[in-house]
């Protein structure tokens, strides 16, 4: 303050000393300023803790739902990609096999006293009824290739419930040994490739059943329309089933317990007549995703050297596919017979009926819709069951692309088993599942069809004297 005169410097200073703080003033002080700076840094310390909690919530993957969260961490197993298509039929007295949606295929069990063995036997006895009051109606009838129709219907299905029971007798073994070779192969590297297989098997059931399903609406409807036209009685609910279960009332008097019975059991046959070809398809779908699963290692080494360990151990992988193969085609060979044989059947059925003229639009819409629905049924059933052939010969490509420096024993003794083998599944071993056949189906059908034109005679496919259903 050397820039004030003496004079006012001196009168400021005695000024400051009257104004100067206490010494218990300057210690509330101090201790209000120490308070303000632990609130600030503890203020601080919050804040800080909080901006990381918010960083880390953001950061943190999100909560699926359970269903979602199994489904996305599937392991690629077949026993789990297979489980809720079992787990349906069951509903259908179809495979009563235990813990189809269980983790492992050791939960799977077998049981003649189960509920659900109990109600697939009863179905049995039941569709044996209903398949002998078919056959009885037939034979008190003029015999021909259209008349046949439901004899050959619910045979089929009385054979596969037949043979899905015994394989449901087989299915724990089988799943087990399915699962001793999945957990050999190379694993899966990310989790799309280990949800494929069970989203395929997934979309292949819910496209086939909403199809059946959509089927079965339109034949009701045009079963409605032949049941007003063809009115022996007021009661319109009572002539939709007289005609739709002509084969009860052929032998007994109309009463509505019966009807009943026999909805339940068309309903019941139409959905096993039409899963046992999506059955086959799932089979073919699992096996040919376990030949992909070691074509796409042998992709990933395709042209660099690798050691004769890894080709033996390879090999071995391959030789294991192989096997299963032929348990699984031992098992449902039979299933795949009828399936196709079938097939061949009711298509030339309803192309020989095509060139009679449709009574209605609604029986048109139905008649059409049916037929191009069997039709590519039966090409979708040809083509995943070829799938395991061609995936099994597509070994022999990255084979022949191994280095000359790699060649050695264990990759030449893998190349002839590759092309000595022929892998494929069958028909009861009368003919093997490959693209081929299905160019020897439509010749079949183009040569049956032919034959059976020179005999066809235009019917009225309205005539209330017949079945609805023949």
């Amino acid at each position: 303050m050397k820039f004030l005169p003496p004079k006012l410097e001196r009168r400021l200073r005695r000024l400051t000393k009257k104004v100067s703080k206490s010494p218990m003033t300057r210690k509330l002080d101090l201790v209000h300023e120490s308070a303000r700076k632990k609130a600030f840094q503890e203020s601080c310390e919050a804040y800080k803790t909080h901006i990381e909690t918010e960083y880390e919530v953001r950061n943190q993957p999100p909560k699926l739902p359970r269903s979602n969260r199994e489904a996305f961490l599937s392991d690629g197993s077949f026993h789990q990609a297979v489980g809720r298509v079992l787990l349906f039929a069951e509903f259908f007295a179809m495979m009563p096999v235990k813990g189809v949606t269980g983790k492992h295929p050791s939960n799977l069990s077998f049981s003649w006293r189960n509920i659900r063995t109990c109600f697939c036997l009863a179905f049995i006895a039941s569709s044996v009824i209903n398949f002998s009051l078919s056959l009885f109606k037939v034979l008190n009838n003029p015999i021909s290739f259209n008349s046949i129709k439901p004899i050959i219907f619910r045979g089929s299905v009385l054979l596969v419930l037949i043979v899905a029971l015994k394989l449901a007798r087989q299915w724990p073994q089988l799943m087990l040994f399915w699962h001793s070779v999945e957990h050999d192969l190379p694993q899966y590297q990310t989790q799309t490739s280990r949800r494929k297989m069970g989203h395929t098997i997934s979309m292949v059931m819910l496209v086939g059943m909403m199809l059946s399903f959509a089927e079965h609406i339109l034949s009701m409807i045009s079963a409605i329309n032949y049941a007003s036209f063809c009115n022996s009685t007021a009661d319109p609910i009572q002539n939709f089933f007289l005609r739709t279960n002509d084969e009860i009332f052929f032998v007994t008097k109309y009463s509505t317990p019966l009807a009943l019975w026999g909805k339940f059991q068309n309903v019941y046959s139409t959905f096993i007549w039409n899963y046992m070809d999506l059955f086959v398809m799932i089979v073919s779908i699992g096996l040919s995703s376990k030949f992909r699963q070691l074509n796409d290692d042998l992709r990933n080494f395709k042209g660099i050297n690798m050691s004769p360990s890894y080709w033996s151990e390879r090999r071995i992988q391959y030789r294991n596919i192989c096997i299963l193969c032929d348990r699984m085609d031992d098992a449902i060979s039979l299933i795949t017979m009828v399936s196709f044989s079938n097939n061949l059947y009711f298509i030339c059925v309803q192309l020989l009926r095509s060139l009679n003229t449709m009574p209605s639009v609604a029986h048109a819409v139905y008649f059409y819709f049916s037929l191009i629905f069997l039709i590519g049924r039966t090409l979708t059933v040809s083509l995943y069951s070829a799938s395991v052939h061609d995936e099994s010969r597509l070994t022999l490509r990255y084979l022949r692309c191994v280095p000359k420096e790699s060649w050695c024993p264990e990759v030449k003794r893998f190349t002839e088993e590759v092309i000595s083998d022929e892998v494929a599944l069958t028909g009861m071993k009368f003919f093997h599942l490959t693209r081929k056949l299905v160019l020897s189906v439509a010749g079949t059908i183009v040569t049956y069809e032919l034959v059976l034109i020179q005999f066809h005679e235009d019917n009225d496919l309205w005539d209330c004297n017949q079945s609805y259903y023949s």
